[in-house]
């Protein structure tokens, strides 16, 4: 947010999701608001409640893959293999370059860092280890903005001075198990025999807790695939029943799903509705399309489709509509089109291309359907509400 915003660089606590009276999620905050409590996926209200002087502010999808990919680009220069994990996340594996770096990644590492700066206009921090496991926790500590290498040989003395917490596979609710057994950092368990371990988790949890301590860990990177699904959903800040505006938000987060999948190449040979009620109960629907695509119009019909009775389940329960979602599944890479397509299709090609460029140059909101100008927005049910 604050490449396209100089006016937020200064600000110490930002928190990214909506505004502060929406019933949305965070998705990212800055150093200054994490001190407080304040983490991704958290919901808008209880981070306000942690951090009542942040400024909250909505970012775009664009924005993130836009960085994403400036940030890649740096990366696949310096390494021969770059896997993301993540639009802000992604392994190096530098295998085979022991002549070029014999002794230490700290310079490449270094540079890597510089070049992010200055092409991407963003801050990293880097871990380096002889594994994923230990990378990432080096990165970890080196956060924000630093660089942490541990060697072969450190891995020990590294994990002694963390919590267990900080261990993948440690999550609260098991981290306070383990704390309850009187188990709070990862030295205890590096020094603990493994009978007297397996006597307190039961020897198979004990093992790989153990080998975990030690700084065991998948040192193999592979390359990533497709992704298996491209989706958008939104949280009203009141709950709806009113299908025309169902419809029309409908309509707004198909096009952008459409607009992704065209801008990746892909294409989508289903569609998933995702219907959250006004007690938080979560419906799904899934649809095979006839041929796969990539064109709005053959989304939206699709997912229209599964709206209706998705919402007349929801009406007969008496249940307002609390979160819309859409998904195109069963992705694969785009084809040329069929040389014998109804003119028809091959028209609504034209028209996203034409789109596609204004949207790239002007931004998403640059373009939109006739039928949502000048549409009262149920995002905007409340004058400070506003959407996932």
């Amino acid at each position: 947010c604050r490449r396209h915003d100089p006016a937020l660089e200064g600000v110490d606590l930002l928190i990214v999701g909506g505004r502060r009276q929406s019933r949305g999620v965070v998705q990212s905050a800055s150093y200054g608001a994490r001190a407080f409590g304040v983490r991704s996926g958290m919901p808008i209200a209880e981070a306000a409640r942690r951090c009542p002087g942040a400024t909250f502010v909505k970012g775009e999808f664009a924005w993130y893959r836009e960085a994403s990919r400036a940030v890649r680009a740096v990366l696949e220069r310096h390494a021969p293999l770059v896997v993301m994990t993540g639009m802000d996340e992604g392994y190096l594996d530098f295998t085979g370059t022991d002549l070029l770096h014999p002794v230490s990644l700290l310079d490449v590492a270094t540079q890597i860092r510089r070049d992010v700066r200055a092409d991407a206009n963003l801050d990293c921090s880097i871990g380096i280890g002889p594994n994923r496991m230990l990378a990432k926790l080096a990165s970890d500590y080196a956060k924000p903005r630093g660089i942490c290498e541990v060697r072969g040989g450190w891995e020990r003395g590294f994990l002694a001075g963390l919590p267990l917490k900080a261990l993948p596979g440690i999550g609260p609710k098991t981290a306070d198990r383990l704390a309850a057994r009187g188990l709070n950092d990862v030295a205890q368990v590096q020094v603990m025999p493994l009978d007297e371990l397996g006597a307190l988790l039961g020897r198979e949890e004990a093992i790989a807790l153990k080998r975990r301590a030690d700084g065991a860990g998948g040192s193999i990177v592979r390359a990533s695939g497709p992704p298996k699904s491209i989706s958008r959903e939104t949280t009203f800040p009141r709950d709806v029943t009113d299908a025309a505006a169902l419809d029309r938000m409908l309509h707004l987060l198909t096009a952008r799903v459409a607009g992704q999948l065209r801008d990746e190449a892909l294409q989508a040979g289903a569609v998933v509705l995702k219907l959250r009620h006004s007690d938080f109960t979560t419906v799904t629907r899934r649809t095979t399309l006839d041929s796969p695509t990539a064109i709005d119009g053959e989304l939206m019909a699709a997912a229209r489709r599964l709206l209706t009775p998705a919402l007349a389940t929801a009406r007969g329960k008496r249940q307002g509509v609390r979160l819309l979602g859409i998904a195109a599944t069963a992705l694969g890479q785009a084809e040329a089109p069929d040389l014998f397509e109804p003119e028809a299709r091959g028209k609504a090609r034209e028209v996203s291309r034409a789109v596609d460029a204004v949207r790239a140059r002007f931004g998403f909101e640059a373009m939109q359907a006739a039928r949502l100008v000048g549409r009262p927005d149920p995002r905007r049910a409340e004058p400070d509400g506003d959407a996932d």
